[in-house]
């Protein structure tokens, strides 16, 4: 062979290799886009769910050495390689059929208390549970997934169904939590518009300026037609837990139940089982619902910084992308707590540091007792002396007497608390709601929080050296000699 003509034939079998390698990545392609075609997205899912939790299974092999575990690891890595796509029937005990699961397959149980063999899915979502098309499915789905949010809230958390009585409708006004909720401060902000409106000498005093089921940003013209009134809105009014609102730096289109109840991190990506939605923005932690709030969650839109009244401004505080990255509650130090619960520059006492935002603050006050009000001050119905008392005067005490006691409710959705029986004594505030996660003990009134189940002793004023005024008792005036966050500057 003529050594001249080595290099073309090296060039020549290059260009067939080429040509080669190009055309069976076309056979490639275009037989994946027939597998595809040939395959309903349903499947698809299905063999990513099974994918991803044979993942799992590799990884926890992995980080094991001990043996029993690993061969049941394995054993449980085996029997999901061997599952194939089906479609996943859910019958309910009313005897309605569901598809749901057959694309949201490993999706968490929502809630104890929302089981889904009696519920299923669309009794809260809305949609078609029969059908596999998921354009199909989710057409008609409240809040476009989010049926927490305040202005379909009646279909999902307050429906009523052939086997469902949820939370509205009931003849004891407390049970009906999509009503009250209405009238709570967080919901309609009319505290906040009329403070505004107040500090701008729109009106003489605070006043309400919202009707029955109508939320501040709706109001005509809320601050009378002045240059800041878009600013009012866009700034204040029409976000957290305002209908069509978004919570602070977050993509979610979920409000009003969801932003308290669904736990979220601060990027709102889901993070549980179900493939379809799994790292994706704008939802919760995992599909669960829960009661035991944790102050972090209620600092995703508390806490992120001081509203300027005056301009309508909102000025983030200094250490909020430090807060951000700190340790989850669970883990954290206490000196670390202190610095992330409050921003700087606020007053606060031990106890507000070292308790959740919801061992304080009531039901009432966060879901609503059903009547509005001008100011936070007015809607509170706790302050320091309901569980302190005074120098004068010991907290009020209620003793639990019917089995029907509104008491019974709280301590049922609340593993943590200690089991209740009528005779039970707890505390009541001044203004009359039952405060059921403070019981009388051998030691004293104790006080069980409501996240972790830890037991806090309550210390009394009365019978103490306390020098304070009995004619004020507000929080302020407790955080004249209370106030620990100097402890910020050391």
């Amino acid at each position: 062979m003529r050594k001249d003509l080595l290099p073309q034939i090296k060039e020549g079998t290059g260009l067939a290799w080429l040509f080669l390698g190009f055309v069976l990545l076309i056979m490639a392609i275009f037989s994946r886009v027939i597998w595809v075609n040939s395959h309903p997205s349903w499947e698809m899912w299905q063999i990513k769910y099974y994918q991803s939790q044979i993942a799992q299974y590799e990884s926890k092999l992995e980080a094991t050495q001990n043996p029993m575990l690993k061969k049941a690891l394995e054993q449980q890595r085996d029997n999901m390689k061997e599952q194939k796509p089906e479609i996943k029937t859910l019958i309910l005990t009313n005897g309605k059929i569901e598809h749901c699961q057959t694309c949201h397959l490993g999706i968490e149980e929502i809630s104890d208390s929302h089981p889904s063999q009696a519920l299923g899915c669309v009794v809260c979502h809305g949609g078609n549970a029969l059908s596999l098309d998921q354009n199909v499915a989710h057409a008609g789905m409240y809040g476009a997934g989010h049926p927490g949010r305040l202005e379909v809230s009646q279909l999902s958390c307050g429906s009523q169904t052939s086997n469902a009585q949820c939370h509205s409708g009931h003849t004891r006004s407390e049970d009906n939590q999509v009503d009250l909720v209405q009238s709570s401060l967080m919901v309609n902000k009319g505290g906040e518009l009329s403070m505004i409106r107040y500090m701008h000498g729109l009106d003489k005093s605070p006043k309400i300026s919202i009707k029955s089921g109508e939320i501040a940003s709706q109001v005509p013209s809320p601050f009378n037609g002045q240059p800041l009134e878009q600013k009012l809105l866009d700034n204040c009014l029409e976000v957290c837990h305002q209908s069509n609102g978004k919570l602070p730096e977050q993509a979610s289109s979920a409000n009003g139940c969801e932003s308290c109840h669904v736990l979220t991190g601060w990027n709102h990506t889901y993070q549980g089982q179900d493939v379809t939605v799994k790292g994706t923005a704008g939802h919760g932690l995992t599909h669960r619902l829960t009661t035991q709030i944790p102050y972090t969650q209620c600092n995703q839109c508390h806490n992120q910084g001081m509203p300027n009244l005056y301009n309508t401004q909102f000025d983030p505080r200094p250490d909020l992308a430090r807060v951000k990255t700190s340790s989850e509650s669970s883990k954290e130090t206490p000196s670390d707590r202190l610095k992330n619960v409050y921003q700087p520059g606020m007053v606060f006492t031990k106890c507000e540091v070292e308790l959740d935002c919801i061992d304080c603050h009531t039901r009432q006050e966060v879901m609503g007792d059903g009547h509005f009000y001008a100011t936070e001050y007015q809607s509170l119905k706790i302050q320091c002396y309901d569980c302190h008392g005074t120098k004068e005067r010991r907290p009020l005490a209620w003793t639990v007497g019917t089995p029907d006691d509104l008491a019974f409710e709280e301590e049922q959705v609340n593993t943590n608390f200690p089991r209740m029986n009528t005779g039970d004594q707890i505390l009541k505030t001044d203004k009359g709601e039952e405060l059921p996660y403070i019981r009388q003990e051998a030691g004293g009134w104790v006080l069980t929080l409501k996240d972790t189940g830890k037991k806090y002793p309550i210390p009394l004023v009365y019978g103490s050296g306390c020098q304070q005024d009995p004619e004020a008792q507000s929080s302020n005036d407790c955080h004249k000699c209370h106030d620990v966050s100097g402890n910020l500057k050391k």
